[in-house]
């Protein structure tokens, strides 16, 4: 298939399907490692019955390898397979510095909660204490009105020596 879901029509004449060759072992290697790695990331993502989906996985391994053996394949044409190795390496990377973004970023809001939670003790105490002071100013308004208030006659009512 080409760009936007086109296909592409290739003519094959039996003289060029008669030199096809069987796919080498090395590709065949190479193919088992790519078909282990997607069964690793499929069994990863699964939460329970991994046992049932891992045969299931390995039964249809074993049925492609099998395949594998007597695939007839055009002469030279493995550049894009080994292609596939080459960016899945960089999706790795990718993704592990993806993760150390993320683990960073972790850090970074578990120490924003613990600066808030400081922030709002802080608050705490000072409401607290905002609270003894008005407190104790009520007191001491009391004390003070109790010294100067005035009787009838404009004398201060002092508390005696």
């Amino acid at each position: 298939t080409g760009e936007k879901g086109s296909s592409k029509k290739v003519k094959l004449t039996s003289a060029k399907i008669g030199s096809w060759q069987t796919l080498s072992e090395s590709s065949r290697q190479f193919l088992e490692t790519v078909m282990d790695s997607v069964m690793l990331s499929v069994l990863f993502q699964q939460s329970g019955r991994k046992d049932d989906v891992q045969k299931h996985l390995n039964l249809l391994k074993e049925r492609v390898l099998r395949f594998f053996k007597t695939l007839k394949v055009p002469p030279g044409k493995l550049g894009n397979l080994k292609n596939v190795l080459s960016l899945q390496m960089a999706e790795k990377q990718m993704l592990e510095t993806n993760e150390e973004s993320l683990v960073q970023l972790q850090e970074e809001i578990n120490e924003a909660e613990r600066s808030a939670e400081r922030i709002e003790e802080t608050i705490q105490q000072l409401q607290y204490k905002i609270q003894v002071l008005k407190n104790q100013l009520e007191e001491d308004e009391k004390k003070a009105r109790k010294v100067f208030q005035e009787n009838g006659s404009g004398a201060l009512h002092l508390p005696e020596l």
